[in-house]
C-alpha cells in the first residue's frame, strides 16, 4: 500500500515538473502577445486614431493579429485583417520590384538614362538614370509641394490627373542628380511610365501578372481612375481642428494624383505575404537584392534609402500615407515582420495619428524589443 502511494506521489511530482517546464516555455510568448496587444491599443488611443489593425510575425513564424477601434466612426463594426485600406507609398515597393525584374531580365539597366526611354519628359540636359529615380535622387520637379497642385487637390479631390500632367509642375530648386536626396513622388510616377513603355503594357496588368496572381494577393489592387473601393473596407477619416468636424473621405479622393507613387489598396493579410516576398528578393537574384538593399544616407538622421525600400533606425521596408486619411507601415524589425494599417484621425487627431507613430510607440515601450538582438 505504501509503495503504491509512493508511486502515485512520484507521478504527481513528475506531472508538476512537466507542467512548470511547459509554462516556462509558453509564458514568454504569451506575455509578449499580451504586451503587444496592450501597447497597440494604448498607442491607437493615445494618437487619436479611429481604428487600426496590426499583424506581427515573429522569428519562429508565429503570426498574430491585433485589432482595435472601429472601421468607421459612428459604427460599432470592429477592425479586421481582411479589411481593405489605401496603402499610400507602400505602392512604391511594388513599382521598384517590377523595375528590378526588368533589370534582371536585361530589358533595362539601372544606369540607363531616362532620356533613352522617354525623351522629352524631362529636360534634355538631364542625365537622370533609372537608379536615380529608385533612389529618390533625380532632382525632378516635386508636384506635391507646388501651390497650383495643392490648391487644385484641395478644391477638386475627385479630379482625374494624368501622369504627364503631374510631371509638368515646375520648381526652381538647385539640385545635383545622383547626389541630392528628396523624397519625391514624381520619381515613381515616372517609373510607372517607364514600366509601361518597356513592356508595352499597363502597370496594372504587369503588377497583376508578375506579383499579385503568383503570390495570391487577391485583395490588392491599384486603381487608376476610380475612388471606389470594393467591400469590405475601412473608412478613411479626416479631422479638421478648425471646425472640429470629422469627414469620411474614403471614396472622395481620386487616386490618380498618386498613381505609381501611392494608389495601392490592400489588406494586412496580403501585405504580410508581400513584405516577406519583397524583402526576400522576389523575382530577382541575390546580387540584385544586395544592390537594392544598399542603403544610402538621406538628409534625416537614422534614415537611409535603397532602391524603393527604406532603412529607418534598422526597421526595413516602407511606410505609406494617402492624404492623411489612411496610413500604413510594412517593416521588418529585429527579425519580426510588422504590418500596421490605420484609418485617419478621430477627434483631436493630427500629424501623429499614423501607423508609424503606433509602431515606434510599441517599439519604445516593449520589453520584447529591448531584449531582442538584431
Amino acid at each position: 500500500m505504501q509503495r503504491s502511494k509512493f508511486r502515485a506521489e512520484l507521478r504527481s511530482v513528475a506531472f508538476l515538473v512537466v507542467l512548470c517546464v511547459f509554462s516556462e516555455c509558453a509564458c514568454p510568448a504569451a506575455c509578449a502577445d499580451r504586451e503587444l496587444n496592450h501597447l497597440f491599443r494604448e498607442a491607437v488611443h493615445r494618437f487619436n486614431i479611429p481604428g487600426a489593425v496590426m499583424m506581427v510575425e515573429d522569428p519562429q513564424g508565429v503570426l498574430e493579429v491585433y485589432r482595435t477601434g472601429v472601421r468607421k466612426i459612428g459604427s460599432r463594426k470592429p477592425m479586421s485583417s481582411k479589411l481593405k485600406f489605401r496603402i499610400g507609398s507602400i505602392t512604391k515597393t511594388f513599382v521598384s520590384s517590377l523595375v528590378l525584374m526588368l533589370v534582371e531580365e536585361g530589358i533595362v539597366s539601372l544606369d540607363t538614362e531616362v532620356q533613352n526611354i522617354l525623351p522629352d519628359l524631362i529636360p534634355q540636359e538631364s542625365r537622370v538614370t533609372v537608379r536615380n529615380l529608385l533612389h529618390m535622387r533625380s532632382c525632378l520637379n516635386n508636384f506635391t509641394v507646388e501651390d497650383d497642385f495643392l490648391q487644385l487637390f484641395r478644391e477638386q479631390p475627385s479630379l482625374l490627373w494624368t501622369p504627364e500632367c503631374l510631371l509638368n509642375f515646375e520648381t526652381k530648386e538647385q539640385c545635383s542628380p545622383g547626389f541630392d536626396f528628396e523624397y519625391n513622388n514624381a520619381n515613381y510616377i515616372l517609373l510607372g511610365l517607364i514600366i509601361e513603355k518597356l513592356t508595352g503594357d499597363t502597370f496594372e496588368n504587369q503588377v497583376s501578372k508578375r506579383i499579385l496572381e503568383p503570390l495570391g494577393l487577391n485583395s490588392t489592387t491599384f486603381p487608376v481612375k476610380s475612388s471606389d473601393m470594393s467591400k469590405p473596407y475601412a473608412a478613411g477619416h479626416d479631422y479638421n481642428p478648425e471646425t472640429g468636424l470629422i469627414s469620411d473621405l474614403s471614396l472622395r479622393i481620386n487616386p490618380s494624383w498618386a498613381w505609381c507613387s501611392g494608389n495601392g489598396v490592400s489588406t494586412a493579410q496580403d501585405l504580410m505575404v508581400w513584405l516577406k516576398a519583397f524583402l526576400g528578393g522576389y523575382g530577382i537574384s541575390e546580387k540584385l537584392l544586395y544592390e537594392q538593399l544598399d542603403f544610402r544616407p538621406v538628409n534625416y538622421d537614422g534614415i537611409d534609402y535603397g532602391l524603393g525600400v527604406m532603412n529607418k533606425y534598422t526597421a526595413i521596408g516602407h511606410n505609406g500615407n494617402f492624404a492623411g486619411i489612411y496610413t500604413s507601415l510594412a517593416f521588418r524589425y529585429k527579425g519580426y515582420y510588422f504590418i500596421i494599417l490605420t484609418n485617419g484621425q478621430a477627434a483631436g487627431g493630427g500629424k501623429t495619428a499614423t501607423a508609424e507613430s503606433v509602431f515606434w510607440y510599441i517599439i519604445s515601450k516593449s520589453k520584447l524589443f529591448r531584449q531582442t538582438k538584431n
